[in-house]
C-alpha cells in the first residue's frame, strides 16, 4: 500500500482499542475443523 498501512497486533495494546472486528477473512480458505470456535470453553489461563 506504499506505505499507507500499519499493522499494530491487537496483543501489543495495553488499552482496549475501541474497535471490534467487522468481518472475518480468508473464509474460503480457512482449516475444516474453524467453524463455531465461539461456542468452545474460554480459559482464563493455560489449561492444567
Amino acid at each position: 500500500m506504499n506505505g499507507t498501512l500499519l499493522v499494530v497486533p491487537a496483543g501489543s495494546l495495553d488499552t482496549p482499542p475501541g474497535l471490534r472486528p467487522n468481518a472475518h477473512l480468508f473464509m474460503n480458505s480457512k482449516a475444516d475443523w474453524d467453524h463455531a470456535l465461539e461456542n468452545l470453553p474460554k480459559l482464563p489461563t493455560l489449561p492444567e
